[in-house]
């Protein structure tokens, strides 16, 4: 079979026969989890093979990964148990664990993801975590493993001096609920994760433009987040059903974090559902609502010096002395997330920006208010860029690309954008209802420059 890239779409059909479709040492890091081989009805997959069968399938999928993934790669491998008569259970990561090393791949790190609830049982504890094994595919010479724990750290319960400003190293624990039935990231498949699972990995081992690839791709969570975060994507999925759902899901995200949190701030203060606008009163509205485009304001609440660290993620400047009385402004500022307080923000830039990135990314709220500070100062300092040459022209791009990125939520005529009614009755102004599988090929976003 020939080899043509694919790159930014999921893909319909068995990842047995797509595999060798995606070039050799061209991805960074693959999360995927694995039918676990227990009877589950995954709509086109029987999922009950013998365990050599099973054995055997897995290696040929590990195999295809070891060969995709470039020197230094990583593989978040994400399994819970297999069954072994009815009674008694098999952990997938024991039962596969030579598979892995006989390919070549290393063991970096074993993290658990604990979530409430979880399947009850009569005769034993209730099962209230899956492990996800951490593999990378060996590298030498200047081929390194990628880690970057700034990205993800997480507020810390106490403030300390000694820790860091920006927060924790998340651990290898990862305390998820699952999705809600009924939430908006719920599909029709029976194993949707969480967003913020593939958020912390996708952010902590990949850099954006990086390709991001999931084998069974199912709900499309993996290319959902990869393209929020502005990374490549690849996904395969065997289920036709899974499939348009999925397709339909990446068409309601825009790519990368400059567009995804101006989507979600033309959705709560710029556009009523059904509204169209012209670009130039779109752009108009939300210079109004990000007036005045600058965070120099807040200057007059931290010292210049102190300022210049939160903007640019610098911990090393501030004094150990200063920190716990830095962090209670902060959070006078930015309450931590979930909290009853009311942030108390002079200008009300930095609460807009906030909360646009606590809808649009879910990881946004385990962060610190010094790392969400960071997060709105580096957002802003992106549009601004983008706007500075020309302030009319960049938000015409801007809202151009929003609009092919982001299908199934802005449809596009010429000068004018209709912010499109959503839920189950979707309906595009020109076509009438939008079935989720005539939105195939749509889900990659036009560069902005």
């Amino acid at each position: 079979m020939g080899k043509t890239e694919i790159i930014d779409e999921i893909v319909l059909g068995d990842c047995i026969d797509l595999l060798p479709k995606i070039p050799s040492d061209s991805v960074q890091t693959i999360h995927t989890s694995p039918p676990y081989n227990i009877e589950r009805n995954y709509e086109g997959y029987a999922d009950n093979l013998d365990e050599r069968e099973y054995l055997n399938f897995i290696a040929e999928i590990l195999s295809g990964c070891m060969r995709v993934l470039v020197p230094g790669g990583a593989l978040f491998w994400q399994t819970g148990y297999t069954s072994e008569g009815g009674e008694y259970i098999v952990p997938l990561d024991h039962l596969t664990f030579e598979l892995f090393r006989d390919l070549g791949f290393r063991l970096k790190d074993r993290i658990i993801w604990r979530y409430w609830g979880g399947t009850a049982f009569k005769s034993k504890f209730t099962n209230k975590h899956e492990t996800i094994l951490w593999w990378v595919k060996p590298a030498g010479g200047m081929n390194r493993q990628r880690f970057d724990v700034f990205p993800v750290r997480e507020a810390t319960k106490f403030h300390d001096s000694r820790n860091n400003l920006f927060g924790r190293n998340p651990g290898n624990v990862w305390e998820v609920d699952r999705v809600a039935f009924g939430s908006s990231d719920q599909t029709s498949h029976i194993a949707v994760f969480p967003e913020e699972i593939s958020d912390r990995i996708i952010l902590a081992t990949t850099y954006e433009d990086d390709t991001v690839f999931d084998p069974f791709s199912g709900s499309g969570t993996v290319c959902k987040v990869a393209k929020a975060r502005g990374r490549h994507f690849v996904g395969f999925e065997i289920s036709p059903v899974y499939f348009h759902e999925s397709v339909y899901r990446l068409s309601q995200q825009a790519k990368g974090e400059l567009l995804a949190v101006l989507s979600q701030i033309l959705k709560e203060h710029v556009l009523d559902a059904g509204e169209t606008l012209k670009l130039s009163t779109i752009a108009e509205k939300a210079t109004n609502v990000l007036s005045p485009l600058s965070l120099k304001p807040y200057e007059k609440i931290f010292s210049k010096a102190y300022f210049d660290a939160l903007c640019t993620g610098r911990e090393d400047v501030v004094k150990k002395s200063d920190k716990v009385a830095l962090w209670r402004d902060l959070e006078e500022l930015l309450p931590p997330a979930g909290s009853r307080r009311t942030g108390k923000d002079p200008v009300g830039l930095l609460s807009v920006i906030d909360r646009a990135y606590l809808q649009a990314y879910k990881l946004h709220g385990v962060y610190s208010s010094a790392m969400r500070f960071y997060r709105a100062a580096s957002w802003l300092s992106s549009l601004r860029s983008v706007l500075n040459s020309n302030v009319n022209q960049g938000w015409t791009r801007l809202l151009r690309a929003l609009s092919k990125s982001e299908t199934a939520t802005y449809c596009l005529e010429h000068d004018k954008v209709t912010f499109v009614t959503r839920g189950n009755d979707v309906t595009h102004p020109r076509h009438g209802p939008v079935p989720a599988n005539s939105l195939q090929g749509e889900t990659a976003a036009p560069t902005l420059f």
